[in-house]
């Protein structure tokens, strides 16, 4: 029994969470040790500030190239590799980094072993669960990112409070350890003989890395830099990258990525959706402290606590919606999400001085709900659109996608909160009421953009298509 146990599809599933636990852990747990790391190494806010980049930038660039790799050299073995090289990563940087530059290396390498990780996840879960369980095993596995977002900053608050901003490193390496482990016990050899597998695009990868490279680093730095020479250069830089992939690819005779597969209606409009949806979600975690701390006047810690309803109820939501797809197809969880999603930010909008605490948590409650629902629904129906062979570009694909989302909601919300606060501060209003109605416009554009991810999912089949994209379609 204690065998089977260990080669079931639920060790594997705990493989998957342990990869999304410790990765998404390591996204928020820094970022409070930053002051703490900015004196110790005497340097600037802006130059602590690359330690978040390089974290979600380098992923961006390469979560599409490992996923493809898995599917070419096998799951197991990249689990493996993942595992020890995010382990012995968190082990040496604590260890040797002496000054910044050395520790952002550091932290980039973090980078590549959380690509080599969260890359496959999905897929892996999606090969290994059968069809009336995969929505649901989808949603459940997400809670573990939600778990591992939400208690970042908790239990990085309570290391820094008794140890040094080293003893995050150390706890990220636990989690990694942990799923090497797992690995070694759960899952069995998938890889292929040599011979027979499919070649890896290195060139259509670097320039995949390139586009997204230059639109990541476009995106974050807009705020800073405004709509200047050097962000102009950058997206042309990415818009190269782009055009110089895809004529890669349509040429190439293994691509990275066939693009024959965007001509499937429900692979495409579910990624558009999944970035929309990401971009919503991210401008309400983006600009929910500001209203707590400036406009509430709460602390960070008790703020820390309201934003935590959020990820809590998502936590709860994201089976029922994975459930739900697995029973009843794709459109109704997640439309009834979005919806939810459109309701939050439309209570968010008219928000004012003297609002009721009660309030603020029920909107984040349904914040919460409607991403448990529609995120799982709408992962299951990118990976449910694609065949087997190509379950590891589908979910490095996804994971960009939400990567993006992640990154543009954040600019735009920075963006637009700067200008709206410059447009709104000629008119006789108090601070606190220039910042009210900026943050009006905010959310009522990120309702918006919900709204269209409503129209998309409605066109997308509600159940698998008939006919699955396969290799062998880019051959007719």
């Amino acid at each position: 029994m204690e065998h089977s146990f260990l080669k079931s599809k639920w060790s594997i599933f705990i493989v998957t969470s342990m990869a999304n636990l410790g990765v998404s852990f390591a996204i928020n747990s820094l970022n409070l040790a930053l002051p703490l790391i900015r004196e110790e190494f005497g340097v600037t806010q802006s130059d602590v500030s690359w330690l978040a980049l390089v974290y979600s930038l380098l992923p961006s660039c390469m979560l599409l190239l490992f996923g493809r790799l898995a599917d070419i050299c096998g799951y197991r073995r990249q689990y493996l590799f993942g595992f020890a090289f995010f382990t012995v990563v968190s082990m040496l940087a604590p260890l040797l980094s002496f000054n910044l530059p050395t520790l952002v290396v550091f932290r980039a390498l973090q980078g590549i072993g959380y690509s080599i990780l969260i890359s496959i996840t999905q897929a892996t879960i999606f090969k290994t669960f059968p069809e009336n369980e995969r929505g649901k095993a989808l949603g459940i596995n997400s809670v573990f990112v939600s778990v591992g977002f939400a208690a970042g900053p908790t239990i990085g608050g309570v290391l820094l409070n008794f140890f040094t901003w080293h003893s995050i490193f150390y706890f990220c390496a636990v989690f990694s350890a942990l799923g090497l482990v797992g690995t070694f016990l759960a899952m069995e050899d998938d890889t292929t003989e040599k011979e027979s597998r499919p070649k890896m695009d290195s060139v259509g990868g670097l320039f995949f890395m390139v586009f997204i490279g230059a639109l990541s680093v476009g995106i974050n730095f807009v705020d800073d830099w405004g709509m200047s020479w050097k962000i102009g250069t950058l997206f042309a830089i990415s818009a190269a990258g782009l055009l110089s992939f895809i004529i890669r690819e349509k040429h190439v005779e293994h691509p990275l990525l066939p693009l024959y597969i965007f001509k499937n209606r429900t692979f495409t409009l579910a990624n558009c959706t999944c970035l929309l949806s990401y971009l919503t979600q991210q401008l309400t975690t983006y600009l929910y402290p500001f209203f707590l701390a400036d406009v509430m006047m709460m602390s960070a810690y008790h703020s820390g606590l309201i934003m935590l309803t959020a990820p809590v109820t998502m936590m709860i939501f994201s089976p029922v919606g994975g459930g739900i797809s697995d029973k009843k197809g794709t459109k109704f969880p997640a439309v009834l999400g979005l919806a939810l999603i459109i309701m939050s930010c439309l209570g968010t909008a008219f928000f004012h001085q003297g609002q009721s605490l009660f309030y603020v948590v029920v909107i984040l409650i349904l914040m919460g709900a409607g991403n448990g629902l529609s995120v799982s629904a709408i992962n299951s129906a990118i990976l449910g659109a694609v065949d087997t062979s190509m379950s590891g570009a589908a979910s490095g694909t996804l994971a960009t996608m939400r990567n993006i989302g992640n990154t543009m909601g954040i600019a735009i919300g920075s963006v637009m909160l700067t200008m709206r606060q410059a447009h709104y501060g000629t008119l006789e209003l108090s601070h606190i009421g220039v910042y009210l109605k900026a943050q009006r416009d905010i959310f009522l554009f990120g309702a918006l953009a919900a709204a269209l991810a409503i129209c998309l999912i409605l066109f997308i089949h509600d159940k698998k298509e008939k006919q699955k994209v396969t290799l062998a379609a880019s051959q007719c």
